[in-house]
């Protein structure tokens, strides 16, 4: 048998150079690939992802006597997916953003199904490529804003549940505060950590249910409440038997136990909404009933599976592939990242304004959560003891996912803060009448209210929008080979409500601190 035959315009591929041109665009992404797989290894959150692939192989193979009898025509559709897929793997390997590497990776696979097989064959392996694109880990800027949203909810439904045990406690933003004990809801007891092998689980049993779409939506989109209410109880239980058993009960290996205990919990839960709807709907005779493994049926499957593709679509599909590719690949292993030169902020002025630094450390889980580079902190006060503005500043020198810049926003509700207000302001910045634009908000706990201005400084140019910010890099990595990043903060105490002031005090401290900034924070 020949690999390729001819039919007019078009030729006709059989498996084996499907598979080679597959094989092919593995070995594109071969660098990519690995930093997943090593990721899904370290990774309790995508440990699964190990798993992902080989399922949906096995489901492929369930479908292999339908695939056979397909009419395998190619879509020009795919050449789009892959040229789009390709050029965000160019950008994402500039701008070394690992998680974009991975998606660009499951959209010209997508491509590739698209061009040998068209939208049939994209049909059967749409639920493969789902599991794959979700054990891809998302984005820096998305996973803490939805680490930060889901810790909230899980320690206001924690602290509800602890109070309906008849235990008194008090909630400041992540932190339980039990009056002998503090239990302080982390990023890793956010949820995220059942909700990516729940909704991949969820989706493997939507998949072989023998149900309509709205009950496999619904099973899906459960897993997100689910998630929620038994991360919650999760901490309950913990402050529970901390309140029993002193604080080692939150830690080592009973923390852990907790943890596979209420996954399995919320596992059932998925189960027990299948057995509800064969109460309710269905009529199998049993629970193992509802299932369809498919069981291909051999003698019905074709031998001689062969992929008509027109010759000019070939050439559209195989030159960008063999450019792109190779493009991304030599940038990957010709890397020569810039880390311009900067005074570290331990040089920084200690007396601004006319007013002398109080010097802050942060702990070293926060540190080891940022990953930053450098950072400063510090309250500035003049004469009057009361009267301070506090500036942080962190860097980078390269911004990766895992160590990247995200909006003070995210972490300002943890610490019992609530935004009341947020807008941008713009404001004379220098002598010169050069203007600076920042975020602008407004935050309350109890009593006390705070003004706080923050922007994103890269290469000398400020941003008031993160993902604005975090798209710069591309260009800046192309041009420049650099992605180093900064953010700064300064905010003040508001005092009987006299916003004016306040504003008025910041612009004038930023004014005054200006002129030291680009030692630091490299143009």
């Amino acid at each position: 048998m020949t690999s390729v035959a001819r039919d007019g315009n078009a030729r006709l591929l059989t498996v084996p150079t499907v598979l080679l041109l597959l094989g092919f665009i593995l070995l594109l992404f071969a660098e990519s690939l690995v930093t997943l797989v090593n990721q899904w290894w370290d990774s309790e959150e995508y440990g699964h992802g190990l798993f992902m692939p080989f399922i949906g192989a096995y489901i492929l193979w369930s479908k292999r006597d339908e695939i056979s009898r397909l009419p395998m025509r190619s879509a020009s559709s795919g050449i789009v997916f892959s040229f789009i897929g390709l050029s965000l793997y160019v950008a994402a390997v500039l701008a070394d953003l690992e998680s974009v590497k991975h998606y660009s990776f499951i959209i010209v696979l997508a491509g590739y199904v698209l061009f040998v097989g068209g939208w049939k064959l994209f049909k059967i392996a749409l639920v493969p490529l789902a599991l794959l694109l979700l054990v891809i880990p998302l984005p820096y800027l998305l996973i803490s804003s939805l680490t930060a949203g889901l810790q909230l909810i899980s320690s206001e439904l924690g602290t509800w549940m602890i109070r309906a045990m008849g235990i008194p406690v008090f909630l400041e933003g992540n932190i339980i505060d039990m009056g002998a004990y503090k239990l302080q809801v982390v990023e890793a007891c956010s949820g995220l950590r059942y909700l990516y092998p729940l909704a991949s689980i969820a989706l493997i049993v939507a998949y072989f249910l023998r149900s309509p779409l709205w009950f496999k939506a619904l099973l899906i989109l459960s897993t997100v409440p689910v998630t929620i209410v038994m991360n919650s109880l999760r901490i309950a239980v913990t402050g529970l038997l901390v309140n029993n058993f002193g604080v080692a009960a939150a830690e080592g290996f009973l923390h852990d136990f907790e943890g596979w205990a209420v996954f399995m919990a919320a596992f059932l839960l998925l189960l027990v909404e299948v057995w509800l709807y064969k109460l309710l709907f269905s009529s199998a005779n049993s629970f193992f009933d509802l299932f369809d493994f498919g069981d291909a049926d051999d003698s019905k499957a074709s031998n001689d599976i062969r992929f008509l593709i027109p010759t000019i679509m070939i050439v559209s599909f195989v030159i960008p592939v063999f450019l792109f590719g190779g493009l991304a690949n030599y940038f990957a292993f010709n890397e020569q990242t810039v880390i311009p030169l900067r005074e570290k902020f331990d040089s920084f002025p200690m007396r601004i304004g006319g007013r002398n630094v109080n010097l802050s450390y942060l702990e070293q889980d926060v540190l080891d959560i940022l990953k930053a580079d450098d950072y400063f902190l510090g309250s500035y006060r003049d004469s009057k003891a009361d009267d301070e503005v506090n500036l942080y500043m962190v860097y980078y020198q390269q911004q990766k996912d895992g160590s990247a810049l995200h909006s003070p926003k995210v972490c300002i509700p943890g610490g019992g803060w609530k935004v009341t207000d947020e807008d941008v302001v713009e404001f004379n910045y220098r002598a010169t009448g050069e203007t600076k634009a920042a975020n602008r908000v407004v935050i309350r706990k109890g009593e006390y209210t705070q003004l706080v201005y923050y922007w994103i400084e890269q290469k000398g140019i400020s941003y008031t929008d993160e993902y604005v910010a975090r798209a710069s890099l591309i260009s800046s990595a192309v041009f420049d080979k650099r992605s180093d990043g900064s953010l700064v903060r300064v905010n003040v105490l508001v005092k009987d409500n006299d916003f004016e002031k306040a504003d008025l005090k910041l612009q004038s401290f930023i004014r005054d601190m200006a002129v030291y900034l680009p030692s630091f924070l490299p143009r």
